[in-house]
């Protein structure tokens, strides 16, 4: 365009050539672009297949060592359980020393200490459960104070003490027997 020659006459035709030479600017920096960037997948590409022949080679291996160890390891385990099955003094023989049937002192004593601990856990179980019935009527008293005008929380609050009171005073005087009572063969 710097030719004067080349230069057209017209104001509309030298803008058209002008956005032309423009545009043939923009298709080949495009094009260098687009090159580059396949120039650049393909090489990543590369690098990534090289990577992956090298994970793989690394698990072959390492497959091959826990084969190895797991033979290893079950060798080991057949000889020990070889040892042990040969071994004399692990036979159980009713010739050594006193027989397990007469030890009867064991059975009372063993008794009279499942006793004890079926008390205990008895008594546990019955506290934990009061509690949880305490805990649950808190939850109520929560709720129904929630759901009421202000003005009435107090009146709700006692009505729920009442009701832990008297629930409390019915379990002592009929719930227990009920659960606890006398057992068959004391009467």
């Amino acid at each position: 365009l710097a030719c004067s020659c080349l230069r057209p006459r017209h104001p509309t035709l030298a803008a058209g050539m002008a956005a032309r030479s423009l545009a043939g600017v923009a298709l080949i920096g495009l094009a260098i672009g687009v090159l580059s960037v396949e120039q650049d997948a393909s090489s990543k590409l590369q690098a990534f297949e090289v990577e992956f022949a090298h994970f793989k080679k690394e698990a072959a291996l390492e497959r091959q060592r826990l084969a190895d160890t797991s033979a290893k390891t079950k060798a080991a385990l057949l000889e020990r359980i070889q040892k042990l099955e040969a071994a004399e003094h692990r036979r159980l023989d009713a010739s050594q020393g006193t027989s397990i049937a007469s030890n009867t002192a064991g059975w009372t004593a063993n008794a009279e200490a499942i006793a004890n601990l079926q008390s205990a856990t008895n008594h546990t179980w019955l506290l934990l459960c009061g509690a949880l019935v305490m805990f649950m009527q808190a939850g109520f008293a929560m709720v129904e104070s929630g759901c009421c005008r202000s003005k009435n929380v107090q009146n709700i609050l006692m009505k729920n003490l009442v009701d832990v009171c008297v629930g409390t005073l019915c379990w002592w005087a009929v719930g227990w027997t009920l659960a606890y009572g006398i057992a068959d063969g004391e009467n």
